[in-house]
């Protein structure tokens, strides 16, 4: 090899291990970024030095893993919707054994009535049993306020998720520009790169997707369910918001669906274009979970105002006359719009802040006169109709018989199971995740491999330099002769 030969490799071989040297001192700067992969340099062609060689920034990743990445990160984050639902939920009935719970209260009534009879003429314990009722109706109509905000929030979500959808969708498009202009030039595009794949984790944890390469570097977007995202140019998702969201309210008929460039598309089932993903989720609680949730409660409201309005407890009631428990202050309706759990009510005949006798507990809501207030019938008849096993009114709890308490222990038994189910896919998810992304597709940094790698160039750098200064030494010993 000539001396202009050597010279040339050793002063091309300065440059690549100073460039090296500046991609490990970026790796290190970056280990913990999200969305960054290590770099290195490679040298394609003849050789270092040699004529037509290259020295090229590429990012190590392994492009097997960053689908399966996406995947899981999909389903995290739709489980999470439902998981945070769920235990929102269950944690308002709260447990039988806590102090203010569902059963408690429902306990509380029955042993207010048991009290009252035992003394039918205490003003006190006829204030008990109307304390305790209206206790447990405030508490049903929290049940029924947590759904109707979880509903309120999955559609207000869907919103935000869609104006998100739309501005990362015309930004990985502009990338896919810039990306595309850049290497034609034969600069580095790995910053580009990374700043596209976290816009593109973003998109997926939103609507499940695949990736299609392009020329130089550009990429095509389809989600799981075919929707075409991106293809030169980006999608553009259409949703309207709605507030507030009445229990009786559905899609399509008053709720807005999603539409893709002006045209509506399926988000449940088989047919759905956004299968799986945090919108797919928010959809699936705000058109399906939320109102069986809805029902269930409903059916606990409709039960509880149909065992106090048989005609056999309080015989001073009028045909179609509501009871001790009211919707609205009314009887109950032969099929009651949803939410009836949200109209739970006391009868005002038994409350003096409204306008009513606490007597009417013992004597019966619409007695003519005050009794002698030593009558405890009504009293034990109340008690009684909480015991009697029946089946639920309305469609939404078990069609099995039993007492109010029996009903409601189903009830915290349902969304108990989704509580436990729900944290049980979350974390099942989470874990598949956190693994897949901790190895960053397979291009994780580890400094201790670095730090050597930057020993090794500094080696390289030194015999490098030795090369020239030799080459040099020569040089000017032929000059000298």
């Amino acid at each position: 090899m000539s001396l202009s030969s050597s010279m040339n490799v050793a002063v091309a071989g300065l440059d690549i291990n100073s460039r090296r040297a500046e991609i490990v001192a970026r790796n290190v700067a970056n280990a913990d970024r999200a969305g960054y992969v290590r770099r290195d340099v490679n040298v394609t062609g003849a050789g270092v030095g040699a004529p037509g060689s290259t020295a090229t920034v590429t990012r190590e990743m392994d492009t097997r893993l960053v689908p399966l990445r996406r995947e899981a990160q999909s389903r995290q984050a739709g489980d999470e919707v439902f998981s945070a639902f769920f235990g929102r939920i269950d944690g308002v009935v709260g447990d039988p054994e806590e102090a203010g719970s569902l059963q408690d209260r429902l306990a509380r009534l029955d042993a207010a009535f048991l009290s009252s009879a035992a003394e039918p003429q205490s003003e006190v314990r006829l204030l008990e049993v109307a304390e305790a009722a209206i206790d447990l109706v405030s508490l049903v109509n929290n049940l029924d306020d947590a759904v109707m905000e979880a509903r309120q929030k999955a559609d207000s979500d869907i919103g935000k998720g869609v104006v998100q959808l739309n501005a990362d969708l015309a930004d990985v498009a502009r990338l896919n520009t810039d990306i595309r202009r850049l290497s034609l030039g034969g600069s580095d595009t790995a910053d580009l790169l990374d700043q596209r794949t976290v816009l593109i984790d973003r998109i997926s944890e939103q609507v499940p997707l695949h990736e299609l390469p392009r020329e130089r570097g550009v990429v095509a977007l389809v989600s799981a369910g075919g929707v075409m995202l991106l293809d030169g140019k980006p999608a553009e998702f259409g949703f309207n918001p709605r507030a507030p969201i009445m229990p009786d309210m559905s899609y399509p008929m008053q709720l807005s669906g999603l539409t893709v460039n002006g045209r509506p598309i399926a988000v449940s089932g088989a047919a759905s274009g956004i299968p799986g993903g945090r919108l797919a989720a928010n959809f699936d609680l705000r058109d399906n979970i939320a109102p069986e949730a809805t029902a269930r409660f409903d059916s606990l409201a409709a039960d509880l105002i149909d065992r106090f309005e048989d005609p056999t407890v309080d015989t001073t009631r009028a045909a179609g006359a509501p009871g001790l428990f009211t919707e609205s202050g009314g009887a109950l309706m032969p099929m009651p719009v949803p939410g009836l759990a949200g109209r739970l009510a006391v009868n005002s005949e038994v409350l003096p802040e409204r306008g009513g006798d606490l007597w009417r507990l013992r004597d019966g809501i619409e007695a003519a006169n005050q009794g002698s207030g030593s009558d405890s019938g009504l009293l034990l008849r109340y008690g009684a109709a909480m015991a009697d096993k029946a089946l639920p009114v309305l469609a939404g709890l078990p069609e099995v018989p039993g007492d109010i308490v029996g009903h409601a222990a189903a009830l915290k038994s349902l969304f108990s199971s989704d509580r436990l189910r729900a944290e049980d896919r979350v974390a099942f998810s989470t874990n598949e995740a956190t693994g897949l992304v901790e190895q960053r597709d397979g291009g994780a940094v580890d400094i201790d491999a670095e730090m050597r790698r930057l020993i090794e160039i500094e080696q390289a750098y030194a015999a490098n330099a030795r090369v020239i200064q030799a080459v040099g030494d020569m040089m000017n010993r032929l000059t000298e002769i």
